[in-house]
Order: C-alpha cells, then sequence, then structure tokens
C-alpha cells in the first residue's frame, strides 16, 4: 500500500530472506487466488509484514509449496499459505480500495477512479466476512478525511487517525494480545502517515493536496531533523509494542523490519530508489 515497513536486507540471514519472500509471494499468490491477477498489483509490504506478525504470534497451521509464476517462470518459487495470509490479503483488497477512492478524491486522476471501481465489487465480499472492522476503519478515514479538508496543520491529529486504521487492521482476534497488537498497529500508522507526508511534501505543494507539513520546507536541516524525530519516535512506540508480544516465529524478521527496515529519511526520489533495491 504504501511501502515503508520493509525489510533491510544486508542485515538478514540468508534463510530469513528466503522466508521473508516466501511470505511476500504467498501473499501475492492468494490476492490472485480471491480477487484475479489485476489484484497483485496491490501487493505491498506493509501487509506481508502483517501477515509475518499475526503468522509469528498465532503459528497457524501453514502449507508450503514451490510453482512457477509469471514473474518467475524459469525457476520454482516458494510459496506459504495461511489463515494469517489469506487475512491480510482481504486487508490489501480493503485498504487499496479506500486509498484509490481518496486518491481520486485528491488527485481526479481517471485511473484511480476506474481502480476504485474495479475494487469495488471485490470490496464487498471482504466487508461482509469483517463488517465491523470495515466500519472502524471508514470511521477513522472519514475523521481523517475531515481534518484534511479543514486544513489541519498538526501532523499528530491526521497521523493519529491514520493510526486507528493500522490499529484496527492489526486487531486481527478479541483476545488477550488485542489491546498490544492495537497499540503496535496506532504506531505504526502513525509512522506510516508521516513518513508519506514527509516524501510528499514537494509533490503535494506543487498539486495543491494537503499535507501536514506544508508550511515547511523539505531542504531545511532543522525541519528535516524534527520530522525524522517524529517518525522515529512512533517505530519506537511501535516497537516496544511488539516486545511485548510472546513471538519466536518470524521474529528475527519482524526485528529486523521495525529496527532496520522502515526508515526516517523518506525525502525524496533517491531515498526511494536506495530501498526498492533491498
Amino acid at each position: 500500500m504504501y511501502g515503508y515497513i520493509r525489510i533491510c536486507k544486508p542485515e538478514l540471514k540468508f534463510r530469513e530472506f528466503d522466508e521473508y519472500r516466501a511470505y511476500y509471494c504467498g501473499l501475492c499468490r492468494i490476492l490472485k487466488e480471491r480477487s484475479g491477477n489485476l489484484s497483485r498489483m496491490l501487493l505491498s509490504y506493509d501487509l506481508t509484514f502483517l501477515a509475518l506478525l499475526l503468522d509469528g504470534l498465532y503459528e497457524p497451521e501453514i502449507n508450503k509449496t514451490k510453482n512457477r509464476c509469471v514473474l518467475h517462470p524459469l525457476q520454482k518459487q516458494l510459496f506459504i499459505k495461511s489463515e494469517s495470509i489469506e487475512y491480510a490479503a482481504d486487508m490489501t483488497i480493503l485498504l487499496a480500495a479506500y486509498k484509490f477512492e481518496d486518491d481520486w478524491n485528491d488527485e481526479r486522476r481517471i485511473l484511480k477512479k476506474i481502480f476504485a471501481a474495479i475494487l469495488k465489487n471485490k470490496t464487498s465480499a471482504v466487508r461482509e466476512r469483517y463488517m465491523r472492522k470495515a466500519q472502524e476503519i471508514e470511521k477513522a478515514l472519514s475523521e481523517l478525511a475531515a481534518i484534511e479538508k479543514n486544513g489541519c496543520e498538526h501532523p499528530e491529529e491526521p497521523a493519529g487517525c491514520f493510526g486507528k486504521v493500522l490499529s484496527e487492521v492489526l486487531a486481527y482476534k478479541d483476545d488477550e494480545w488485542e489491546s498490544t497488537l492495537r497499540e503496535l498497529g496506532f504506531f505504526l500508522g502513525k509512522y506510516i502517515y508521516l513518513a508519506d507526508a514527509a516524501y510528499d511534501l514537494e509533490k503535494d505543494k506543487k498539486t495543491g493536496s494537503f499535507n501536514p507539513f506544508s508550511q515547511n520546507n523539505s531542504k531545511d536541516p532543522e525541519f528535516r531533523a524534527w520530522a525524522e524525530e517524529m517518525q522515529r519516535l512512533m517505530l519506537a512506540q511501535a516497537a516496544s509494542a511488539f516486545e511485548y508480544l510472546p513471538i519466536i516465529k518470524n521474529a528475527a524478521i519482524l526485528r529486523n523490519i521495525l529496527y532496520a527496515g522502515a526508515r526516517t529519511d523518506n525525502w525524496d526520489k533517491h531515498n526511494k530508489k536506495q530501498q526498492r533495491r533491498q
């Protein structure tokens, strides 16, 4: 969806990277099975993190297979399938539909409207499965839209709304771990919102789209240091919540993402390309 919750590949062992890729490919495969080939375009690092997290916490039964795919026709790839990955696929569809609708409202680009319309039918099945969750996500996004429309200049407010969205997404079950997962999701959501705002600052100024940092200059060292510190604080809070969870499986990969993969220097295309190479 946004792509800020990613691994730091050089810090991973080979087997850990292979496991991460198997989750990533597994999510891609389930998206295709449930919503067709077009939905593979929605594949994201953020929701791969969700699948890894929930599999690590709940340790459901998993199924590992090796198959070829369109992107890797010559060599079979490892795919992991589990209840958690299926849930991550559903959340991918749900969040993508909301994002395309939001992008259409902001940018008025017809392609975004087309994608939103295509996903509308696929989203209805997900909403039926997770009616209360979908309602809470929509409520938080409505609050966010109202804040952005009024031109709020305090980043914490809109970031908090998106934190509520991720809080709902991570709260997979009503059990003893729900409050901790919500806390983790809340701070990850705030981090993603702030990171995306920092990265899009100059573009939003040109297009006139809302950005909580719009009164600042992205090249100002003091502003950069302040914005990056806000992001670091959100990641630290998220990592603190994560450490309360009794996770052994996937723990090394998850810590790699939280402590090394997620970045705070989301400012220009150079940094974005550097992240993609990882």
